[in-house]
């Protein structure tokens, strides 16, 4: 008995001598350390952080102070006190950052130290909290080298990304995207081909990259330069985007759910005048759509009626995720929902995502991953351009409300009260009665297996499939047509898409001589292939005017055409890698590409790839230096190949009209010689960190050498029997570099954090041939302002805008005509300018105080050029403020010498011509090409801001069901402080589906980005 109540006793004291400890443990930017490891000092007690890096466990207070240590991978160990309601905030160490580990080609891993091409992380909470709907837009500014371009700021508009540079004059200049080792059709509808009357310049459909949901990524690298990419073939001609999902994390199980709610206004239209009305000689006619007529009425009621079109957009999107896991097998299941409705009237975009993922170790030796993403999109569009609401209600006069746009009848459209002319369109009309909509149902599915035979080898099989079913509808009403006289049109297309991928990967890696020197090697086999099958259907002559069918149709108009394209490549790949001491690392690669759609005399093809790295700091005199704390000297040479697409060697045959039927091409020929373009690149640049990790920086200079150019619909010599062909022409260069540049201003107690971050790039392009009967290729869908095309020309920039400029004499004088006083237009195009700006920067910041975290992140672009196609088409109407000041200026003599016979004489006679604005009828001299672009043009957007508080988490313990929670507060293009007259100065004429060289640096009726202000929270259940 007696030693029963002793142990009694014993086991009291004991109890009463521990103390429980909790704490939750964070990065610098709030977020939860997961898995981090927590030690008491001197013992082999410890724990581990959860999900929402909380932690707890007993110390023994009989040994009086007790200390733990914290520790995690790449982050510096810290040691504290043990004391009740402890909060850690660990910091990024740059000695332990050399050694993590980056995700590569198909999935695997590199450490990053030995990558000796610019690669570039982004993470994803990064990109959760852009406040933008869509990953890719949220790229902008976050990466250097990288350009993102939309086509607007309507919902669902297309993105056109680009690394570094353009490597094709008409082909495909867009990354490789790849999700979890699969790559991800990210295409963009071309309504030229399904007809209709529609192109990329004056109708945009989403790209499929819109239908991934940024809160299924965990995390992003961007490889950069070719020898990065080279491992995934043609189709990495351009870089890569590696995007690994979320698999779930051990642990308790957890459920998250967020949302956001955001509202847009548009800003940063041109004002109309008003004091000018319609009509020609400076009197009233409202027979006329231009404005040059006499004063208006003192008191007459004038109508905004861009208003008319516009609205408040609204945005509304839920996420909600499960995931549980242990330490053998991990799932995560997510669900999000987005509805957005836009600025301009009747456009709406909406998306549904499903997820499901997760990771498993079978057994010591066989491990499994897989996943799945379904999306569902429905995205109401209106066109763009010359054809959009916007040019159109600039055209309506502006003594009439637009907004009333159906005749009394209640059917017909409405023409202007004072107007006698039928061939205005109502834009709102157009807006509620036409149809430009798409929808799509998508599935991305992969899974692979890595078995691990022996020690420090592995085989890897992956297998993947994307597949979508996407309808597009395009249809214009009968009354929207002049005088109300149309037949109406209607064009639907069933496009299905259908990508199956395969690859196989073995590889073995070991070290030797005391682990001085690393050796891996590996070896895959890839197939890939894409199929589309393509049902477009067309018909007119409505039966009742508000029905948008094809059933509605006239039997006799309707016509359908199929169309089904199959590409196939099938590679070979090798990769050996060589690393001496942690500090030396060498890489060669090789890759062969056998491609279905070149001919078969070409359709192999080889490029190898070779890339080293340097550690400097691992050398003696560097190692243990205060200041310079990790830095790498690295370059890469690598080629690769890049095929053409379906049916460009032998082009689609089309049914003929002649007698007895039959098949023939049409105005493209075959071309049965056809090779795939080669692109060389080289880069070499640094990687470091100094001054106890404050600073982060890199630097790459990279020069390419494009050859082989595969030009889509080359103009030929009619003697040849073809209009068109595609054909192997041109070569040119591209040289430049990015840097990134990341400080920390401030860091002190408290989670106190100001963190600023710079992205630059500089990019320079030259042509250096072209057929010696070829003076200028252009791209035709470029050329919608005046004689403004995007024109190639040796010794020239790929992206120069060419057009008519004024003669001049060999003394660069512009030459007049003695008739009229006005300057002279060359009939043939030349260089007038580059699109290209001298720089582009993104800059991000960052503060942080306890639960608090304040960021911004800025786009801007310094010296660029712009064509101000608004304002062009403004002052041909008589609706800009500039078009006032010419009238009202007075007799103008322009500078310049007169064409007499004497301009190239020592003594030209200089113009003396006075010519008055006020007496132009119709119009008012506009001026020529050259005057239409906007040079030096400099441009900074505020497009995020954001100010998140995190509660604490001592206060979400007491709930016993909430673990995390936060609310955020989030601006998205707020202010642009730019010297640009027009619309935008980032305007792109052109959706993605245009490829080639695109149209960024047009501003045609462009629809900016609109400004938005969103508010949300998150919220995390144990």
């Amino acid at each position: 008995m007696k030693l029963l109540l002793s142990v009694l006793l014993l086991s009291v004291g004991v109890a009463m001598a521990q103390t429980r400890i909790t704490g939750n443990v964070t990065d610098e930017k709030g977020e939860p350390v997961i898995g981090a490891s927590i030690l008491v000092k001197g013992t082999d007690q410890g724990t581990v952080t959860d999900l929402d890096g909380n932690f707890s466990l007993s110390v023994s207070s009989s040994r009086g102070k007790n200390y733990l240590i914290i520790s995690y991978m790449g982050m510096k160990t810290q040691e504290v006190e043990a004391k009740p309601n402890l909060t850690i905030v660990l910091k990024e160490d740059a000695t332990m950052l050399g050694e993590v580990e980056i995700t590569a080609e198909f999935g695997m891993k590199r450490v990053a130290r030995a990558v000796g091409s610019s690669v570039q992380n982004v993470k994803a909470s990064d990109i959760i909290e852009s406040g933008r709907d869509n990953f890719i837009s949220a790229l902008q500014g976050r990466v250097a080298g990288m350009t993102v371009s939309s086509s607007g700021g309507a919902p669902g508009a297309s993105n056109t990304v680009v690394l570094r540079s353009l490597t094709s004059i008409s082909g495909n200049n867009q990354p490789l995207y790849v999700v979890d080792g699969i790559p991800m059709n990210n295409s963009t509808f071309d309504p030229t081909s399904v007809g209709g009357g529609f192109s990329p310049r004056n109708l945009d459909f989403a790209s499929r990259g819109n239908d991934f949901n940024p809160e299924d990524i965990e995390s992003m690298t961007v490889l950069k330069g070719a020898a990065a990419a080279a491992l995934y073939g043609s189709d990495a001609s351009n870089g890569a985007i590696i995007i690994t999902t979320k698999k779930g994390r051990k642990g308790k199980g957890r459920v998250a759910y967020s949302n956001t709610f955001r509202w847009d206004k548009a800003y940063g239209y041109p004002d109309i005048q008003t004091k000018y009305a319609n009509g020609s000689y400076g009197t009233t006619n409202y027979y006329y759509t231009k404005h040059f007529g006499g004063l208006y009425p003192e008191g007459m009621p004038l109508y905004d009626n861009f208003n008319s079109v516009l609205q408040t957009g609204f945005s509304n999107k839920h996420n909600v995720s499960v995931e549980a896991g242990s330490d053998k097998a991990t799932l995560r299941a997510g669900a999000s929902y987005l509805n957005q409705t836009g600025v301009i009237k009747t456009t709406d975009y909406s998306r549904f995502n499903l997820s499901l993922s997760g990771k498993a170790e079978i057994t010591s030796w066989l491990k499994f991953e897989g996943s799945m993403q379904y999306s569902s999109t429905q995205n109401t569009k209106v066109p763009r351009g010359v054809e959009g609401p916007l040019f159109l209600a600039m055209k309506w006069p502006l003594v009439d409300d637009m907004s009333e746009y159906l005749a009394v009848d209640g059917a017909h459209m409405r023409y202007p009260r004072y107007y006698t002319d039928t061939d205005l369109l109502n834009p709102l009309f157009g807006l509620h009665k036409n149809k430009f909509y798409d929808e799509s149902d998508r599935f991305i599915s992969n899974a692979s297996v890595t078995i691990t035979p022996i020690k420090n080898a592995f085989f890897r099989a992956q297998v993947g499939w994307d597949v979508g079913m996407q309808t597009f509808e395009t249809s214009k009403h009968p009354y929207y047509y002049a005088s109300n006289n149309g037949d109406g049109s209607y064009v639907l297309t069933k496009s299905n898409f259908s990508d199956p991928t395969l690859n196989l990967l073995a590889g073995y890696n070991d070290k030797y001589f005391d682990n001085k020197f690393t050796f891996s090697v590996q070896f895959g086999y890839h197939q890939l292939q894409n199929g589309i099958t393509r049902l477009s259907t067309s018909g007119s002559k409505f039966i009742i005017p508000d029905f948008q069918s094809i059933n509605n149709c006239e039997p006799a108009t309707v016509s359908s055409i199929k169309r089904t394209t199959k590409r196939r490549i099938q590679a070979l790949s090798s990769q050996m890698e060589l690393g001496y001491n942690n500090m030396v690392f060498l890489t060669f690669r090789a890759r062969n590409d056998w491609s279905s759609t070149l001919p078969k005399a070409n359709n192999s093809y080889f490029y190898p790839a070779v890339e080293g790295a340097f550690i400097l700091t691992e050398l003696p005199f560097l190692k243990d230096n205060k200041m310079i704390n990790y830095l790498k000297i690295r370059g890469s040479v690598a080629r690769v190949g890049k095929d053409a697409g379906p049916l460009e060697i032998d082009p689609q045959l089309e049914a003929t009209e002649l007698t007895g039927g039959g098949f023939k091409y049409g105005y493209t020929g075959p071309n049965k010689k056809l090779k795939p373009e080669m692109t060389t690149s080289r880069e070499i640049g640094f990687e470091g960190r100094f001054w106890d990790d404050r600073i982060v920086a890199d630097f790459t200079y990279f020069a390419t050498h494009c050859s082989d150019q595969i030009v889509k619909g080359f103009r030929l010599s009619y003697a040849t029997g073809f209009v068109l062909n595609n054909m192997n022409v041109g070569t040119f260069n591209t040289w430049g570099w990015d840097s990134h540049v990341d400080v920390d201003i401030i860091r002190g107690a408290d989670n106190l954090r100001w963190n600023m971050g710079l992205n630059l790039s500089q990019a320079h392009s030259e042509v250096v041939s072209l057929p010696e009967n070829v003076s200028e290729y252009y791209n035709w869908m470029t050329w919608n302002s005046g004689n403004i095309r995007n024109g190639i020309m040796v010794g020239n920039p790929i992206t120069t805008l060419t057009g008519r400029a004024y003669q001049r004499n060999e003394a660069g004088q512009v030459l007049i005509d003695p008739t009229t006083g006005l300057p002279m237009v060359d009939s043939k195009w030349s260089v007038l300018g580059d699109r290209e700006p001298k720089l582009r920067f993104g800059i991000t910041s960052s503060l942080s105080y306890k639960g608090f975290r304040l960021s911004a992140m800025f786009s801007g672009r310094y010296k660029a050029t712009v064509v101000n196609g608004t304002k062009r088409s403004m002052m041909e109407n008589g609706t800009s403020w500039e078009s006032v000041d010419l009238r009202e200026r007075g007799p103008v003599i322009f500078n310049g010498v007169l064409k007499d016979g004497k301009e190239e004489s020592d003594n030209p006679t200089k113009n003396t011509i006075a010519v008055d604005y006020s007496t132009y009828g119709s119009s008012v001299y506009n001026g020529g090409d050259e005057d239409w672009l906007e040079r030096n043009v400099h441009y900074l957007r505020l497009s995020e801001l954001r100010l998140m508080y995190r509660i604490p988490s001592q206060w979400l313990r007491k709930t016993k069901v909430i673990s995390d929670a936060s609310i955020h507060l989030t601006g998205n293009d707020l202010f642009t402080w730019t010297n640009y007259s027009g619309i935008d100065a980032v305007g792109n004429t052109v959706s993605a589906a245009a490829g080639g060289t695109g149209g960024e640096g047009y501003d045609v009726w462009s629809i900016p980005n609109p400004r938005g202000m969103s508010i949300g929270f998150n919220l995390t259940f144990n």
